[in-house]
């Protein structure tokens, strides 16, 4: 593979099944791989240019799960941002110049990113919008 050539990242093929056009609700008993699908989509929308990290919302119940989610977030961007092949899976995102700036701009900002329990997020509206909520 040249260096100009883009590199071709297999995804989970769960998540070729999620709309890309609308939010998305990831409901499951534990251990069904919740965690691991909802930090392939927070990157898949990254890899597209659909949102930057600062402009999602993912939130979780516990701030141990909301922890471990930051985590292998930033885990799986600097995977992806680093691999160089080409894959062979049915399902695969294309990393280009733009698709690495992209992820390299969320791994900057991912200590801001609106990755918290829901009470925390609750809070922060609450917090940040006092006088909009007239309350």
């Amino acid at each position: 593979m040249t260096g100009d050539e883009p590199a071709l990242y297999p995804f989970p093929e769960e998540l070729a099944r999620i709309p890309r056009d609308r939010p998305a609700v990831i409901e499951a008993s534990a251990g069904t791989g919740k965690t691991y699908l909802i930090e392939h989509l927070v990157v898949d929308r990254l890899i597209r240019g659909d949102a930057r990290i600062e402009e999602m919302l993912v939130v979780t119940f516990t701030d141990r799960a909301a922890a471990e989610l930051r985590r292998r977030i930033q885990a799986l961007l600097a995977r992806v941002r680093g691999y160089r092949k080409r894959g062979d899976a049915p399902q695969v995102w294309t990393l280009d110049d733009g698709a690495r700036a992209r992820l390299a701009e969320a791994a900057r900002a991912l200590d801001g990113a609106p990755i918290s329990t829901i009470h925390a997020f609750c809070q922060r509206i609450l917090t940040e919008r006092a006088f909009a909520s007239g309350r």
